[in-house]
C-alpha cells in the first residue's frame, strides 16, 4: 500500500515524506523551500533520503510497521 512519514523539523515546521510499495516517491517540497530534488535509496532496513537540502533516515520498521 501506501504510507506517509511525517517528520517535525527543530523549527516546528512539518515535511512528509510519501512511499508507495515499499519505495519512497516523494516529499511535501513546494518552490519555497528553494531546492525542490527529491532522491531516495534503500540500504539493508534503511532508507536514506534526501528532499531538497534536507537528508532523513527512515528506518524500514517506521514504513511497514513494526
Amino acid at each position: 500500500g501506501t504510507a506517509a512519514v511525517v517528520v517535525t523539523l527543530a523549527d516546528g515546521r512539518r515535511r512528509v515524506i510519501f512511499f508507495e510499495k515499499g519505495k519512497a516517491t516523494g516529499a511535501d517540497l513546494s518552490q519555497a523551500d528553494g531546492d525542490m530534488s527529491f532522491s531516495a535509496k534503500k540500504e539493508a532496513d534503511l532508507y536514506m533520503i534526501r528532499a531538497g537540502k534536507e537528508r532523513y533516515e527512515i528506518p524500514e520498521a517506521v514504513v511497514f510497521g513494526g
